[in-house]
């Protein structure tokens, strides 16, 4: 009879850190078609870099742009960039915010919820 092989101390770690966690839908950058997949920028190595890249403010330098553009797309930048490095510079901070405002996107508000006392109508 073989014994049942003990869990890891990490993969009780992370089952208990992701119990509650959900993944975001991906983004779809509908620019190419097929249109490339943008994943949640939700990895460890996006949160570390984010932190390197934002002031105290949460602001980035012009200078960091491509590195925070590269950060938010992960695995998919280099597909994004090979559509994005020719186009308008005016179109990247709209791309930018639009990719931000998706994986961003609070859940849709309940009526219930609207209804909250002191809450004020629009």
């Amino acid at each position: 009879m073989v014994a049942p092989k003990k869990k890891s101390r990490w993969s009780i770690l992370k089952a208990e850190a992701t119990k509650d966690y959900t993944e975001k839908a991906p983004y779809l950058f509908d620019a190419v078609e097929p249109p490339i997949e943008i994943k949640a920028p939700d990895t460890i190595e996006q949160t570390l870099a984010f932190a390197s890249l934002l002031d105290n403010t949460g602001s980035v330098s012009e200078r960091d742009f491509k590195s925070l553009l590269a950060t938010i797309c992960g695995d998919a930048f280099p597909k994004v960039w090979a559509v994005l490095k020719r186009e308008p510079n005016v179109v990247l901070m709209p791309f930018i915010q639009e990719l931000n405002d998706h994986f961003s996107e609070l859940p849709a508000v309940d009526d219930e919820v609207a209804e909250v006392p002191g809450k004020e109508s629009a």
